[in-house]
């Protein structure tokens, strides 16, 4: 089984790199400059699975031909316009996997490659390229989750994860995608408001009481939103992912805050915009979220200052 991934960042870099050290046909498609510096310094991973050091297989867009079976878009949710257009070469063959944040994605894709090749995908990991162009990997997660929206799990589908299983990182296929993708958007939205909201890790803001209710009414807020969508997250879970945001002493921060001290463009219109736009199809009160959303938008009118 032949695997493109678009993206070697924090998540196709580091899903890809395991993909490849298990022995996975794997080809990274990348731009010209970030070719060169890989072919110079290889694809570096560090992280509590093991380091490695690899020397990708890399390919160009106007290289590209329709021999995939699997493509992984890895990329960040405002270069995916330019991400379709470097795909052309390969429409017409394979699944279309994109571990992306937000849900809007969805739509641009099915409209350019068919809904019925596009298959939904979630990563939950924290990773982030260094200023050595490695690729550091914090924290236990490790997991990407990835099923058809129909929940008709081909064949093809299928074969995928059992190559996904022979590597260190884990893997699951979903009953209900949609649903997934939904937990996933509520939980990052939470985890990146708070983060940035308050420009700290997540121990930090939890070592306060009032930091914890924050936490909590966030969450509960974008949860709020899915279910009026028809997508109900449970008592349980919610317990469960509150218990983990909130380990003490957590160094977690997202990636939108990385972005910002790194003084890059961030994903705040599809992880905040759009879900405040779907609670007002309903009316529905969000000021918390509101205020990470807000701040955002301070941040990108300042950056587009200089």
């Amino acid at each position: 089984m032949k695997i493109l991934v678009l993206g070697v960042g924090g998540i196709g870099g580091f899903f890809g790199g395991f993909l490849q050290e298990s022995g996975a046909d794997v080809t990274f498609l990348v731009r010209p400059k970030r070719k060169v510096l890989l072919i110079k310094n290889k694809l570096k991973i560090i992280s509590s699975l093991g380091n490695l050091n690899l020397e990708p297989n890399l390919i160009l867009s106007n290289e590209l031909k329709p021999i995939y079976d699997v493509i992984l878009v890895t990329c960040k949710t405002y270069d995916l316009d330019q991400a379709m257009r470097d795909l052309k070469g390969v429409k017409g063959k394979g699944m279309i996997i994109p571990f992306l944040n937000g849900f809007t994605h969805m739509g641009k894709l099915d409209k350019e490659f068919g809904s019925e090749n596009v298959i939904g995908g979630v990563a939950h990991i924290s990773s982030t390229i260094n200023n050595n162009g490695a690729i550091e990997h914090f924290s236990e997660f490790k997991k990407i989750t990835f099923g058809d929206r129909k929940k008709h799990q081909s064949n093809d589908l299928v074969s995928f994860y059992n190559i996904c299983k022979r590597t260190k990182f884990d893997v699951a296929i979903s009953e209900d995608i949609t649903l997934d993708l939904w937990k996933k958007w509520v939980f990052i939205a939470t985890v990146a408001g708070a983060t940035t909201l308050f420009n700290c890790p997540l121990g930090e803001i939890s070592n306060h009481a009032v930091g914890k209710k924050t936490l909590s009414d966030l969450y509960d807020e974008c949860r709020s939103i899915a279910k009026f969508n028809g997508y109900i997250i449970s008592d349980l879970e919610t317990e469960n992912v509150l218990k983990n945001i909130m380990t003490p002493g957590s160094l977690i921060k997202a990636s939108m805050l990385r972005d910002i001290e790194k003084k890059g463009f961030t994903e705040h219109e599809e992880i905040f915009g759009d879900l405040v736009a779907e609670a007002e199809k309903f009316n529905l009160n969000c000021p918390i979220l509101k205020a990470c959303y807000l701040r955002m938008k301070i941040y990108k009118e300042n950056l587009n200052k200089f």
